[in-house]
């Protein structure tokens, strides 16, 4: 019960600050951060996946 209760938890943080989120102006971003090139695009996106399927990965293991 205490792992549905948590997981609600954070699956209720993560819709509230994706609604908070959907107001944010593009002045409020740093322009220091943004990705100039494809190839660094495409890094970015390939190793955000890669950390979100292992997360996943490691806490189904954790879990059974």
């Amino acid at each position: 019960m205490k792992l549905i209760k948590n997981f609600a938890i954070v699956v209720v943080s993560l819709v509230g600050d994706l609604w908070l989120g959907l107001g944010v102006k593009p002045q409020v971003y740093d322009k220091r951060s943004s990705v100039k090139t494809k190839a660094g695009y495409y890094t970015f996106v390939t190793m955000a996946a890669l950390i979100a399927i292992t997360a996943v990965v490691w806490a189904f293991f954790r879990i059974y």
